[in-house]
């Protein structure tokens, strides 16, 4: 009885309001909030530290992932969440397969207003979580091209200007993406992969979301993600590979990253793939291997290549 009670009052709250998802072919799917509330319900546990005391939140929602497995939308090769202040949150088909993924509508049985439903990683931190999630994207895959040049960060940024509180940021020190990409790409619109020591990855556009963009250097000489065209949540820190439509800049101190970007990107490189390192004018060229073993060729190098 109680149980029904909790279901009614879900339903009088969720009236009128919807996720919208769209399918790789364009076609949206509506899905008023209701149709969750009918499913069996589940209860899940999410915990984090701070300062040494770990809180921990128990939710209702269901399965989202095994939900939308259910919906046949067809084959995807990446999903989006967005809220409705424009957060955004992506997957590869690869990663999100390895994820659990719930849609929650209530916190200790607290249910949330009828357009706060939370989409939840409890293996993720909650910079992956989307709250207020209004839409869902499916996408086929997007060629993102392996760059044809890469550069190291202390290479490229040295020719860069530091500026000291570029507008409208302030106490700071950064790198201005109008400036510095416009060296990497000559394209008007030009596609960004922006990808984080902890390996969360962004595709991004410019200029419609990174216009007025800056790339921060903090006191500990990390690179950290900051445009007034995107919310705060999506400011991605330690910013370790950035790629310009065919060109890439990559810290010196993380060039093993590139290994697990292959495997997202889906770069074709062989067990035979090389490093052509080109310096003083000459250039050299190394197995894939040797070259990630020897960090600070590649990072002095003026530019490298990679031959699949």
């Amino acid at each position: 009885m109680k149980y029904l009670l909790t279901i009614l009052i879900m339903l009088l709250a969720a009236q009128a309001f919807s996720i919208t998802i769209t399918d790789t072919k364009g076609i949206t799917h509506e899905y008023p909030y209701e149709t969750f509330f009918k499913l069996q319900a589940g209860q899940f546990s999410t915990s984090r530290e701070k300062d040494g005391v770990v809180n921990t939140q128990n939710w209702t929602g269901i399965r989202f992932d095994k939900w939308l497995a259910e919906q046949k939308l067809g084959e995807f090769a990446r999903i989006k969440f967005l809220s409705k202040d424009r957060y955004e949150v992506s997957f590869s088909r690869v990663e999100w397969d390895s994820l659990t993924c719930w849609l929650a509508y209530a916190e200790s049985a607290k249910i949330f207003p009828k357009e706060q439903f939370r989409i939840i990683f409890p293996f993720l931190r909650e910079m992956h979580w989307v709250r207020d999630v209004d839409r869902v994207i499916l996408e086929n895959k997007k060629d993102v091209p392996m760059p044809s040049k890469l550069y190291s960060f202390s290479t490229f940024f040295a020719t860069q200007e530091l500026m000291t509180d570029p507008k409208p940021f302030t106490r700071m020190q950064g790198y201005s993406l109008d400036l510095f990409l416009a060296d990497l790409s000559d394209k008007p619109v030009k596609d960004i992969i922006i990808y984080s020591s902890d390996g969360l990855i962004q595709n991004l556009i410019y200029p419609s979301q990174l216009s007025g963009a800056v790339l921060e250097l903090t006191t500990e000489g990390k690179y950290n993600l900051k445009s007034p065209q995107i919310p705060g949540g999506m400011w991605m820190k330690d910013v370790v590979y950035l790629q310009c439509d065919n060109s890439a800049v990559i810290a010196g101190a993380h060039l093993s990253k590139m290994i697990p970007l292959a495997k997202i990107l889906s770069w074709e490189l062989s067990p035979e793939a090389q490093v052509r390192i080109s310096k003083d004018d000459s250039r050299e060229s190394y197995s894939f291997g040797d070259a990630l073993g020897e960090p600070m060729m590649l990072e002095s190098a003026d530019f490298f290549e990679l031959i699949p």
